[in-house]
């Protein structure tokens, strides 16, 4: 599941972020600035938990 969502997030955002852009220059910065925050933390919480792990591997 978490391989599938952090595959399909880019497609998403990059339709998003085109749409934002076709309706206005203001709603596709914001779009930017938001999902680029919601993107991020979808990586980090996906990713396992940091470095503490990958030690363990």
């Amino acid at each position: 599941m978490n391989r599938n969502l952090r595959t399909a997030a880019p497609m998403v955002f990059a339709a998003l972020v085109v749409g934002g852009f076709m309706i206005s220059s203001s709603i596709g910065v914001g779009v930017c600035v938001v999902g680029g925050i919601l993107l991020g933390a979808l990586y980090a919480t996906t990713n396992g938990g940091g470095r503490d792990r990958d030690r363990d591997r």
